[in-house]
């Protein structure tokens, strides 16, 4: 009887350390059918074009969730966005006002298209801005909220 629990502790720790998996993955195809190229069409404007090069950043982080694999110009799909309108605000003026004020709202406004081999077939427009709060927001909210506005439309949750 001595035996019996010393026999069971053993199996019951030996049994769940000999498991394990392995894989072995041989493929000589590339899934090439959610490809997706970002193209910034932002205008030459210094101010819009660091705000472009900020928000294709942000979308980069945001396409894991969209099922789109990121590559170059061979991609199916491409994704155009142009910064329309952005106005980095006046972050301590948003902390002074706690967001009441107009005037020290930042904003960013993009147009975005998704084409299909030369064809469009989607097209939208985002409007993202910061009002305030206790630490005035912060303006990578601002790509952060846009890029992810963004990959909510590519996966069609709108």
């Amino acid at each position: 009887m001595n035996w019996l629990p010393k026999i069971i502790i053993v199996l019951l720790m030996a049994l769940p350390a000999c498991s394990g998996v392995d894989s072995v993955t041989k493929k000589s195809w590339s899934n090439s059918e959610n490809t997706i190229s970002i193209v910034d069409m932002t205008s030459k404007d210094f101010r819009l074009m660091d705000a472009g090069s900020k928000l294709q950043g942000a979308i980069e982080e945001n396409l894991q969730k969209t099922g789109y694999i990121l590559a170059g110009k061979e991609a199916r799909y491409h994704l155009k966005y142009k910064v329309i309108e952005f106005d980095e605000g006046n972050r301590m003026a948003r902390i002074a006002t706690m967001g009441m004020s107009d005037s020290a709202k930042a904003q960013l406004r993009v147009k975005a298209a998704l084409y299909d081999k030369g064809d469009m077939v989607g097209a939208w427009e985002v409007d993202s801005w910061v009002s305030g709060g206790v630490t005035g927001g912060s303006e990578d909210s601002l790509y952060l909220s846009t890029a992810k506005e963004i990959a909510d439309h590519l996966r069609g949750d709108y």
